[in-house]
């Protein structure tokens, strides 16, 4: 079964892969929920060159710490730089309905009545 990836989703699968052609290793899972972050970290010899193009393609990345990773090619322990890239959620559009329509806004003629209850009030002057 095939999900339908919304705008905001697309935008995540497209800079997780071209986050994983420049070297970095995304750490959060897809499809994103509403209000998660694209986490991702990337060792201190590649990180200009990833956070180059993210700025480059519009994206700013906050840093959120150093960490000790596993390097697989080397099968040693090192210190990666781990970042954080917010995506913008989609915003309903909201429709402003807040005048008023129809009779409320658009009184009727004004009964015998209630012109006889304002002449009596001094409201209008009388006949």
């Amino acid at each position: 079964m095939t999900a339908v990836l919304n705008e905001r989703e697309r935008k995540a699968a497209t800079l997780v892969r071209e986050l994983s052609q420049l070297g970095a290793t995304v750490t959060t899972v897809l499809p994103l929920a509403d209000g998660q972050h694209l986490r991702f970290w990337v060792s201190d010899y590649k990180k200009r060159e990833v956070l180059t193009a993210l700025a480059d393609a519009g994206y700013e990345a906050n840093f959120l710490g150093m960490i000790m990773q596993p390097d697989v090619a080397t099968y040693s322990m090192g210190l990666v730089n781990s970042f954080e890239v917010p995506i913008a959620r989609e915003r309903q559009l909201i429709i402003d309905d807040r005048t008023i329509r129809g009779e409320i806004a658009k009184p009727a003629k004004t009964d015998v009545e209630l012109q006889g209850m304002r002449r009596y009030l001094g409201l209008e002057p009388k006949k």
